[in-house]
């Protein structure tokens, strides 16, 4: 069948390294050398070997399984890859970079959250033309920007973890929006306390191959895919050829925007609706100040685009001001539950027996959960995020802790490889510009005048 693909001619710029040289600098920067780690470990915390401790990436099962898959004398460079869109422009003005990170697993992630270190590289920065809505449905004029960003994603090493927020996990995986992008578990279902049957590549690029057969046009492919939970709008994904990945395994948990941006921000709402705002302010003014902890001197309802270390604050207290308040017992348990596990899932270093409490403190919310419903704050709770929480063991276990690949540590990165270079640039026709300051302040950083250059295709 023929595709239709809107305006062929229409060209986007993509600012790219080779990402092949991109490793090999990695490999190469003589302050990291010493650090790198070139084989996996298997940590144990008894002789019996029964009680495996999970750390670093090296320290995970993914590392030991693709091991065995290589050629003998081979080692695993495993990626990590980091997509974020960010603001360039402060108060006016809609200026945007959507840059993409590259790290090395092999490097310890002490010095991978140290922008002072170059652990991590800026690897392109991907179009963000705005694309003409003239003749295009807005179905076709979603589609477009997915397989734009699909097109400019094409990478061929070994893809261990892919680092981004919920809206990007689905359009990486092209699952469907509203759905989970690690198992088949539907919008409608998200709320179970067992987590689906797990999704994989071969699966997503099946029923993309079917609807393809059994389509004669856009639209019927569309909704073929979308039937099944795949996204419509992708043809070909750009992992669809990758080595030894998978890609719905290989996204990561995002405790910044899941657990404080996302379920945590949730319980802070519902909490002000059974309580009121203005008790839980009351709440909050009266707490003693405390060393580490924010004083909210004025509550936190006028609180307008809150921070990701302004809500860890309001972790902190929020049980405190619960305690002895009009809030059912039911949902103070719940929420315990919950901060429970946002503090697990940021240990330095696991075992079994605290995965097994991550596990607990997921269950005692699923026991609980349901107060939320009996008194009418939410009519269900099948909220992606939330489910994402059923994700997080599996992936320590494989990948190591959570900070091996939280987002926040990516945001960092943003003034050094994308903000410092805007205001460096006279705000038209930025990206050369900002691609050859980042290049001067490479130079300077390193000493060295061979640079791997950010090119334009």
């Amino acid at each position: 069948m023929t595709w239709n693909l809107y305006r062929p001619d229409e060209e986007f710029v993509l600012h790219h390294r080779n990402i092949l040289e991109v490793i090999k600098s990695l490999w190469g920067d003589l302050s990291l050398a010493k650090h790198l780690v070139y084989r996996p470990k298997a940590i144990f915390l008894d002789e019996t070997k029964k009680q495996r401790s999970y750390s670093e990436m090296w320290t995970g099962k993914w590392w030991s399984f693709t091991q065995d898959k290589l050629p003998k004398g081979a080692t695993v460079a495993p990626l990590i890859i980091a997509t974020d869109k960010t603001q360039l422009t402060q108060f006016s003005g809609n200026k945007q970079a959507y840059p993409i990170y590259l790290t090395l697993g092999n490097i310890p992630r002490s010095l991978r959250r140290k922008p002072s270190q170059e652990a991590c590289i800026l690897l392109a920065y991907l179009p963000v033309d705005k694309i003409s809505k003239e003749g295009l449905t807005k179905c076709k004029h979603s589609g477009r920007y997915q397989r734009l960003f699909h097109n400019a994603m094409s990478v061929h090493p070994i893809l261990a973890c892919y680092v981004a927020d919920y809206p990007e996990q689905c359009m990486v995986t092209c699952s469907r929006y509203g759905t989970c992008p690690k198992c088949r578990a539907t919008a409608d279902e998200l709320s179970n306390s067992s987590p689906a049957s797990c999704r994989s590549a071969a699966w997503t690029l099946g029923i993309m191959k079917h609807a393809k057969v059994s389509s004669t046009s856009n639209a019927q492919y569309f909704q073929a895919c979308m039937r099944e939970e795949v996204s419509g709008y992708v043809y070909r994904p750009f992992w669809d050829d990758l080595p030894f990945l998978d890609i719905h395994f290989s996204i990561t948990p995002d405790v910044l925007h899941q657990l404080y941006q996302g379920v945590l921000k949730h319980l802070i709402n519902w909490c002000q609706d059974i309580i009121g705002k203005d008790e839980l302010d009351c709440q909050v003014c009266c707490l003693p100040h405390a060393y580490g902890v924010c004083h909210f001197k004025n509550g936190i309802s006028a609180l307008l685009q809150i921070t990701g270390t302004e809500r860890k604050h309001m972790g902190r207290i929020l049980l405190g001001c619960l305690v002895g308040s009009s809030m059912p017992k039911c949902a103070v348990t719940a929420i315990r539950s919950i901060l429970d596990f946002i503090y697990l899932a940021q240990y330095a270093t696991y075992d079994n027996d605290t995965l097994c409490y991550m596990t607990d403190a997921l269950e005692c919310w699923h026991k609980n959960k349901s107060c939320f419903i009996d008194l009418n704050i939410h009519a269900d709770l099948n909220i992606p995020k939330s489910h994402s929480l059923q994700h997080y063991v599996e992936a320590i276990r494989f990948f190591g802790t959570t900070d091996n690949y939280n987002t926040e540590m990516f945001k960092h990165f943003h003034i050094d490889f994308s903000k410092k270079g805007w205001q460096a640039s006279n705000k038209r026709d930025e990206f050369p510009q900002m691609t050859c300051w980042l290049s001067h302040q490479e130079n300077v950083h390193s000493f060295n005048p061979i640079i791997i250059p950010l090119s334009a295709n």
